[in-house]
C-alpha cells in the first residue's frame, strides 16, 4: 500500500496519509457491505475486518468503553522537525 501511496503522492507518505487511507477503506468496506442505512452501519462494526497499511483492522469495545473502536491498531508518535517545519520525526513507535 505504501507503493500506491507514494505514486499518487509522488512523495513518501506521512503518517497522516495511511491513518486517512485506512479511515477511507473501512468507510468504503462498511458502505459496501450495509449500505448507507444508520441502523445497519451501526449494526456492522463487530464484523468489520479490512486490510488497512498497518495490518488487519477490526473493530471491538473495551472494557468501561462504550464505543467501537480500532483497539489497538500500531501507534507512532510525532513531533514536527523544527529545523523543517513541513517534516515529522517519529519519536516512538509501538
Amino acid at each position: 500500500m505504501e507503493g500506491a501511496l507514494r505514486e499518487r503522492l509522488a512523495e513518501a507518505p506521512s503518517f497522516v496519509a495511511f491513518d486517512d487511507y485506512d479511515t477511507v477503506t473501512v468507510l468504503a468496506d462498511v458502505l459496501r457491505s450495509h449500505g448507507a442505512d444508520r441502523a445497519r452501519t451501526a449494526g456492522s462494526w463487530a464484523r468489520v475486518a479490512v486490510e488497512g497499511t498497518r495490518g488487519e483492522i477490526r473493530f471491538s469495545r473495551m472494557p468501561g468503553i462504550s464505543v467501537w473502536q480500532w483497539a489497538r491498531p500500531p501507534l507512532h508518535v510525532v513531533a514536527r522537525d523544527p529545523a523543517e517545519p513541513g517534516r515529522f520525526r517519529v519519536l516512538h513507535t509501538g
